[in-house]
């Protein structure tokens, strides 16, 4: 009998943003409004992670810029795992978020996604 494991991996946007110390509350509550839906990537789960049996999770902060597009990426929770991390990484390069109002000279701002590596 063959047991097949399917594997469980979601992207969490977490509503966690950093703005600018002199931002007025609208504009902290128009960041984080854009921030809050994101189209991310699901990363691949390589088959030779199966038989260990790797899964956990990994918290990242991406730097978006006033387009919507994530500038920087960086590890903030480990999985414990590298391929883990840098699978994570490189999904996180990908997301896309609401950009910014046109005019509004936003500067780019730090949001945290969170990629769920689960075996079923």
């Amino acid at each position: 009998m063959t047991i097949t494991r399917i594997l469980a991996a979601t992207a969490i946007l977490i509503a966690s943003t950093v703005a600018g110390q002199a931002s007025a509350a609208g504009t902290v509550g128009a960041t984080a409004s854009r921030l809050s839906d994101a189209d991310c990537s699901v990363p691949s789960y390589r088959n030779s992670w199966q038989d260990d049996e790797v899964q956990g999770a990994v918290k990242l902060a991406v730097l978006v810029d006033a387009d919507g597009n994530v500038q920087q990426t960086k590890v903030i929770s480990s999985s414990g795992h590298v391929a883990l991390d840098k699978a994570s990484l490189r999904s996180g390069a990908t997301c896309k978020f609401k950009p910014a109002a046109k005019d509004s000279g936003a500067a780019p701002v730090w949001a945290q996604v969170q990629y769920n590596w689960v075996l079923n």
